[in-house]
């Protein structure tokens, strides 16, 4: 779900639970009631002091407004709605195919590695997973020190957050699957 989706289904969510009609909850907060009917329809983003006017109206601290631990089980992300990425001087391309979300504490990407091209990722988030699946080409991953040999549909998980990097010393373009996990703190 996205933020200011999560953030309008809360808002009416915690004015219902306080069994507070529209009218009233705008009167208290300052707001009119047809902006807060477009908040609460995702149609207007609330800039943070509305935030913080409802948030006291409600008397709620205002990160209630951004929980987000629901996710969408069905969501379609096209290819042309993703801007690709470039990297170590276009010879690596990452286009995101799953957003992250809290729910699923997830996301995936397409990396496409071109000849004598490497991906080599910033730094993830401690206690972060990664797994590579190799859709075509042939690609050295190297976690820890260590380089594997991965081919057409071989799948590797690892911890990504230590140095790791996929290299391409073939004569085909290596394509690969990414699917980042992040676990819960705490």
């Amino acid at each position: 779900m996205e933020l200011n989706r999560a953030v309008a289904a809360n808002i009416k969510r915690i004015r219902k639970q306080q069994k507070l009609s529209l009218e009233r909850t705008a009167e208290a907060a300052g707001v009119s009631r047809s902006m807060l009917g477009q908040i609460e329809r995702g149609e207007a983003n609330p800039s943070v002091a509305i935030l913080g006017k409802l948030a006291a109206a409600l008397k709620v601290p205002a990160e209630e407004f951004l929980r987000c631990d629901a996710f969408e089980p069905t969501l379609l992300s096209r290819e042309l709605d993703n801007k690709p990425q470039r990297l170590d001087g276009g010879k690596v391309v990452l286009r995101r195919s799953m957003p992250y979300e809290e729910g699923t504490r997830s996301e995936t990407c397409f990396l496409d590695v071109y000849i004598s091209g490497t991906y080599t990722p910033d730094s993830a988030v401690t206690g972060s997973l990664c797994t590579v699946t190799m859709i075509s080409g042939t690609g050295f991953l190297t976690v820890d020190g260590e380089t594997y040999t991965l081919q057409e549909r071989d799948a590797m998980r690892f911890a990504a957050d230590q140095p790791w990097s996929l290299r391409n010393q073939g004569n085909a373009t290596v394509r690969a699957m990414l699917l980042w996990q992040y676990r819960k703190e705490g």
